[in-house]
């Protein structure tokens, strides 16, 4: 789970301990955390989680009210927190979503990612069947959308075709896995995103699909996240990735962590950015090689402890594998959320 760091001016708004609802402070009520802006859009800021009325499923806190109703998402921010956890209520196989899940945290470096880990990764492919060709990255956040990089859909690429949910290690029908081949119907590109130079400002695409996923312990949207990723030291990733030195068809993980804006934009060639980076829609990573354009970058949801938030999706890094040397650079998500809601649930 991502550390939560606390400022003592945030006591007006919540408090240090865990109280009953009606004890909150005046002017302020226990709500859902996802409903409280103020405290969901600067968690990083929290040092530990005191919630209210635990006995409430899901995580409350005390919220300060406002004349202006500011404790109140906009109505993309609303969509955006429904979807995600009508994604934590969905029955699964065997148990409800929320009794259990697989991750494990405690890992150093890259390492193989374990079956039902990270239910939402999507490898994005060019010919049923041949999975060894050329492959994007890319996260399942709804029943027919997929998230990933528009480089991925560069004009003069070989064309990617189909999406593969669900699976695990593409070479073998013997992991503990359960994929799904779905054609792809429409690729968007966002509107200002240049495909006929390598710029990569806008890198981000949403992928349609013919037919919905269905959703199971194996297959699941990921979260998208309405913070910046400002507030966090580290991030996980995971991909199907060609490092040189250790090629593998298995699904892998890896924690990365957040490169200081001006020591990054430092070392970004022109060539990649020619304004440089814009760190409203740029940022960037140092890690291990997690796998492949498209790639999310994520956290884990302070409210679900099962799900996972979208923070970015890997645009480039300069020598192809993210290093202490070279970052990945992620376009952010909290820029394109409107834009993304518009698309895939409006």
């Amino acid at each position: 789970m991502i550390g939560l760091v606390f400022s003592p001016w945030m006591l007006c708004v919540m408090t240090s301990m865990v109280v009953s609802g009606n004890e909150c402070a005046p002017k302020s009520e226990c709500i859902p955390i996802a409903d409280c802006p103020l405290i969901r859009d600067n968690f990083n800021l929290i040092k530990r989680k005191p919630y209210c009325n635990l006995d409430r499923p899901g995580a409350h806190v005390c919220c300060k009210r406002s004349s202006q109703n500011s404790t109140q998402p906009t109505n993309v921010d609303f969509r955006v927190v429904r979807e995600c956890r009508s994604y934590d209520s969905v029955p699964s196989l065997q148990n409800p979503l929320g009794a259990g899940c697989n991750y494990t945290s405690n890992f150093v470096g890259r390492v193989k990612a374990e079956s039902k880990e990270f239910p939402f990764m999507a490898i994005i492919y060019n010919k049923r069947g041949e999975k060894d060709g050329r492959l994007c990255t890319g996260a399942l956040i709804s029943k027919k959308y997929v998230l990933t990089s528009a480089y991925c859909f560069l004009a003069g690429r070989p064309a990617l075709s189909w999406v593969r949910l669900g699976e695990l290690d593409y070479t073998t029908n013997t992991d503990d896995a359960l994929p799904q081949d779905i054609e792809i119907k429409n690729v968007i590109p966002h509107r200002h995103y240049n495909s006929t130079r390598l710029i990569k400002y806008h890198d981000i695409a949403l992928v349609e699909m013919a037919n919905e996923a269905i959703i199971n312990d194996y297959v699941r949207p990921a979260c998208l996240s309405l913070l910046d990723g400002n507030g966090f030291d580290q991030f996980l990733a995971a991909g199907w990735g060609y490092p040189l030195s250790e090629p593998s068809s298995h699904l892998h993980k890896v924690r990365l962590d957040r490169l200081d804006d001006d020591i990054c934009f430092g070392k970004v060639r022109r060539h990649h950015l020619e304004r440089g980076i814009n760190n409203r829609t740029n940022i960037c990573a140092i890690g291990p090689c997690e796998g492949g354009g498209g790639s999310p970058l994520f956290v884990n949801h302070p409210e679900f402890p099962c799900q996972f938030l979208i923070v970015g999706i890997a645009s480039f890094s300069q020598d192809g594998c993210s290093s202490i040397v070279s970052p990945t650079v992620y376009t952010r998500i909290k820029l394109y959320i409107d834009w993304i809601q518009r698309i895939v649930w409006d």
